[in-house]
């Protein structure tokens, strides 16, 4: 009687253990990846357009560094009365 009771415990959890394998195996279809790569590429463009006027800029100011001209400002502190 004990040996039997012991197989039908390993039976159970074999089969306990089964129930979830198998559901594990089942194939999704995912319909949705056009939708979530047009998300991306408009999340893609707007940091493309936020990076492109930093870039401008950062070139600009490296230009203006290496150029090695230089301007004179003159500033009038004159007061008229």
């Amino acid at each position: 009687m004990k040996n039997i009771l012991t197989i039908l415990m390993i039976l159970a959890t074999l089969f306990g253990l089964t129930s979830d394998l198998m559901a594990a195996t089942a194939v999704r279809e995912d319909t949705s990846m056009f939708l979530v790569y047009m998300f991306l590429g408009m999340c893609a463009l707007i940091v493309i357009t936020q990076l492109m006027p930093a870039l401008f800029l950062t070139f600009a100011m490296l230009k203006s560094l290496f150029t090695g001209e230089k301007k004179e400002v003159k500033v009038n502190t004159a007061v008229d009365e």
